[in-house]
């Protein structure tokens, strides 16, 4: 979506149209493609941020997958499903600690932002597109 250029400009209050991201240099195209415009954070939003992305990141964390196959693997010791649920157990833990680690990630990203507020919101997007895919 491409927004006019009066938009754009009243986004922070300025009335000055800000160029695209795609005229930034060095910036990949994030959330939407390079005509996404770039807008003012106010630091305490990015600490409340950071907060509560970091106690989502400590309750994705406590979910522990192991435990959630445990009672089903000890219904059926020393059997095929048994071996099964510990796998799964495996991989579900493994998963749920890949999730965390980037929502830990992202509050780092937030908080880092909100201390150090001359990093600017476009370098701000720049290190949230940087992560990647989940």
């Amino acid at each position: 979506m491409t927004w006019p250029d009066s938009v754009i400009g009243s986004l922070d209050g300025t009335g000055v149209p800000r160029p695209p991201l795609a005229s930034v240099p060095g910036l990949p195209p994030v959330l939407g493609g390079p005509d996404v415009t770039v807008v003012e954070v106010d630091p305490d939003m990015l600490r409340a941020m950071s907060g509560s992305l970091g106690a989502i990141a400590r309750e994705v964390e406590a979910l522990g997958g192991r435990r959630s196959f445990d009672d089903a693997g000890r219904a059926v010791e020393g059997s095929d499903t048994a071996a099964a649920c510990r796998d799964a157990g495996d991989i579900l833990a493994s998963a749920l600690g890949v999730a965390a680690s980037r929502i830990d990630e992202m509050a780092f990203i937030a908080g880092d932002g909100a201390e150090n507020y001359d990093v600017t919101d476009t370098a701000f997007a720049s290190q949230l597109s940087a992560m990647g895919e989940m």
